[in-house]
């Protein structure tokens, strides 16, 4: 076996423009003309099946080192080639840096439940698109088609380029042939919603050239961070007056507004988890006001973005110059006009380009018009350091201030500590270049700290209590690591006690789901059908993705089960075991 890609006659091909480490090596393996796909992937990545997740795959270390760096290091490829480059806005250094160390190494088991995307209504599987017009394209310009990255975005269902409905791909997110290689082929992309209106594809093709615009900006990690976008869309909602001076939102105005705008996008199932009913759009608009108290998928925010702004550039302009300074400045200080949010990004070019020649950060301040606090905050964001004049932060109380808020201390102690207002602690948080970010991790770490070690103490206390006993001693340790740290807390929690009282009574409602189930398998079997040519399970489950969890709870859906067997000819009932048999193995 041949230790690197070199070996095999200076055959590697250089990467496509925004194209994905999937499709580079689907190409490869196209190239060198194996007949198996574990074959190439060896040579790739040194393991049959190691390395072949379409999303976030794994063995980046060893395939840099086969190819000697000719294709950036492993980190580079994480970031800027997997789907990893989707979600580095939204996170925090600490995710980014544990997804980056997944992909280096053999494997990525877990990975998608620490970033989230599990317990969201929005999957997890990240379907593979393709545009037909692109592919056209690319066979004619580059002699090869590929998979485009900003396709396989979340939120992304129409080509920005062609503004074409994105088709998607019947492998790899299916479970159909996850350990091969694939690149896109007509003959495998299906329409994901082929009745669909004008209206309906305006709206995703705006949904999907913001998500691409914000996702490529040319930003720092986590610039989107939930928290900060949370305070951006507080401003519009109260410029808009449905958000009154005390921070509540008036929900029935809102929430219909935000129904009728969902309403448009719901057309694919990644987005299906978007609000259907009146009572959902309240919620939703509920915990996008309140202070968040775990994960929010992007999309959620995207959605958010897109229903109260017209644009990228709109949302930029506000969120740019909110995001440090809304926190300093009171609540009814916040711009309140549509055209003022879209002048400040030019008051921060000009902030900038005067920073740059030398004008004191005060004299720029009142050239353009804003306060010195806002002018400083708009710099530190920018990475510029102005000279400060100190009035109250000494130089020697200036440097104990940073080392505790470097720390984590809480803004109202550091205050206490060094005889200063929280108004001048919190100036000093948002003015020094990474001190606001460096604060934030300081304190999460912290807590985390404090959680996992009241949790522990906990079960070496009382080992033989159950998780419900232990959870009423310390319900705020265990809320804390339940909302942040659950993948931690989930192998350090006790078995449920055994329960002395009648079990309770099984709340799914078999009977309608499989009602609605059978439903749906009857119509996709009616699509699929063709003359002479039997049906395999996997081309059912293929077209009706909510099968495929429910196979192992088959005979808890009688209809389902029939229309099954009728499609595959089997004239008695059998396991589920017996009908997963007759399929080829999947990979």
């Amino acid at each position: 076996m041949p230790a690197d890609l070199l070996s095999q006659g200076d055959s590697v091909l250089p990467w496509l423009p925004g194209e994905t480490l999937f499709s580079l090596c689907s190409r490869q393996h196209r190239l060198w003309g194996y007949s198996l796909s574990s074959r190439s992937t060896e040579i790739m990545f040194g393991g049959k099946r190691r390395g072949t997740q379409h999303d976030f795959p794994s063995g980046l270390d060893e395939f840099a080192h086969r190819t000697e760096g000719l294709l950036g290091s492993a980190v580079e490829i994480a970031r800027h080639r997997t789907m990893l480059r989707f979600y580095r806005p939204f996170l925090g250094a600490a995710d980014i840096d544990h997804a980056v160390w997944a992909m280096r190494g053999l494997a990525v088991a877990h990975l998608k439940f620490r970033l989230g995307l599990l317990t969201s209504r929005f999957r997890a599987n990240h379907p593979l698109k393709a545009c037909m017009a692109c592919m056209q394209a690319d066979l004619t310009e580059h002699g090869w088609v590929y998979w485009h990255l900003v396709h396989q975005f979340p939120g992304v269902w129409m080509c920005p380029a062609h503004g074409a409905p994105l088709r998607i791909s019947q492998v790899k997110s299916t479970g159909v042939e996850r350990f091969l290689w694939s690149r896109p082929a007509e003959a495998q992309l299906v329409d994901p919603w082929p009745a669909s209106d004008v209206a309906q594809r305006s709206a995703l093709l705006r949904l999907s050239k913001l998500t691409i615009a914000l996702v490529d900006s040319d930003r720092d990690d986590g610039w989107l961070d939930a928290d900060a976008v949370q305070n951006t869309l507080r401003a519009r909602l109260r410029e808009r007056g449905w958000l009154t001076a005390a921070g509540n939102a008036r929900l029935t105005v809102a929430a219909a507004d935000y129904l009728q705008h969902c309403s448009t996008l719901r057309l694919p199932a990644e987005l299906a988890g978007l609000p259907s009913t009146l009572e959902e759009a309240k919620a939703q608009i509920g915990r996008m006001i309140r202070a968040l108290r775990s994960g929010v998928h992007p999309i959620r925010l995207l959605v958010a973005i897109d229903w109260l702004f017209s644009g990228p550039d709109d949302f930029l302009a506000l969120h740019l110059g909110t995001t440090d300074v809304d926190t300093i400045r009171p609540a009814n200080e916040v711009t309140t006009s549509a055209s003022q949010s879209a002048s400040d990004l030019a008051r921060r070019a000009r902030l900038a380009a005067l920073l740059k020649s030398g004008t004191s950060a005060s004299a720029a301040a009142k050239e353009i018009g804003i306060d010195v606090s806002t002018a400083m905050a708009w710099a530190a964001a920018e990475g510029f350091q102005v000279p400060r004049r100190p009035k109250v932060l000494k130089a020697e109380v200036r440097a104990s201030l940073l080392r505790c808020l470097r720390k984590g201390m809480d803004k109202a102690d550091a205050a206490g500590r060094h005889g200063i207002s929280i108004e001048t602690v919190t100036r000093l948080l948002h003015t020094e270049i990474g001190l606001h970010s460096a604060w934030k991790v300081a304190r999460v770490t912290a807590a985390q700290r404090r959680a996992r070690g009241a949790w522990q103490k906990l079960l070496r206390d009382h080992p033989g209590l159950g998780v419900k006993l232990l959870r009423a001693m310390d319900a705020a340790s265990y809320a804390w690591l339940y909302r942040n740290d659950r993948a931690w807390l989930t192998y350090r929690t006790p078995a449920k006690a055994t329960s002395h009282t009648n079990p309770r009574q099984n709340t799914v409602r078999w009977d309608e789901r499989d009602l609605s189930l059978s439903a749906e398998v009857e119509k996709a079997v009616e699509r699929l059908a063709r003359p002479g040519r039997p049906l395999k399970l996997w081309q059912i489950y293929q077209a009706v993705p909510g099968l495929k969890p429910k196979l192992a709870v088959l005979h808890r859906l009688p209809l389902t089960q029939q229309v099954i067997e009728r499609a595959l000819g089997r004239r008695r009932a059998g396991s589920v075991a017996d009908l997963l048999q007759q399929e080829p193995p999947l990979g």
